[in-house]
């Protein structure tokens, strides 16, 4: 992947992590833990589980492979200080081994295994595939963590002032 289009997803990464923790913080306290019913998550789980998609998508960059023992059910910090924590400590760490990435890194192959089913879905591709969706993921998760402040009648877009002039 060309040099500007590292950095292209580096700022679009940084404009993810940007929104996700100002709209974090714009949840009210006696929100973080509610839910609008069923299995959909709270804004903390959401976040948890956000936390631990970056941590797997740094480590499929770096190893090519998908984390064991991975889980996003338990995915729930204590409140909103440690979830704050665990998302930076994730998107550092996806920065760091996105930076250390090579061309030839970018270029190899590797396939990803989804489901453990013997009919599971197999995914061959490049590495640089998987980290120009990346963005498009961490966007997805935004949006989640927008409709639960929608469902409970938030109508702000929760964007923060600066958004879009993130340093890389």
């Amino acid at each position: 992947m060309p040099e500007s289009q590292v950095q292209g997803v580096l700022k679009s990464i940084a404009m993810g992590r940007n929104r996700f923790l100002y709209g974090l913080d714009q949840v009210p306290d006696d929100r973080l833990n509610w839910s609008p019913g069923g299995e959909a998550p709270s804004p903390l789980k959401l976040a948890g589980k956000t936390a631990v998609f970056l941590r797997a998508i740094a480590h499929v960059l770096q190893h090519r492979t998908w984390p064991e023992r991975l889980s996003f059910s338990s995915a729930q910090p204590a409140d909103r200080e440690a979830v704050k924590a665990a998302l930076e400590e994730a998107f550092a760490s996806l920065r760091q081994v996105i930076v250390s990435l090579s061309e030839a890194d970018l270029a190899a192959q590797f396939s990803l295994e989804w489901g453990r089913a013997p009919d599971g879905v197999v995914l061959d591709l490049q590495l640089r595939d998987m980290l120009a969706a990346t963005p498009s993921v961490i966007g997805y998760h935004q949006g989640q963590l927008n409709l639960l402040q929608l469902v409970w009648g938030d109508t702000s877009a929760n964007i923060p002032s600066n958004w879009g002039k993130e340093e890389i």
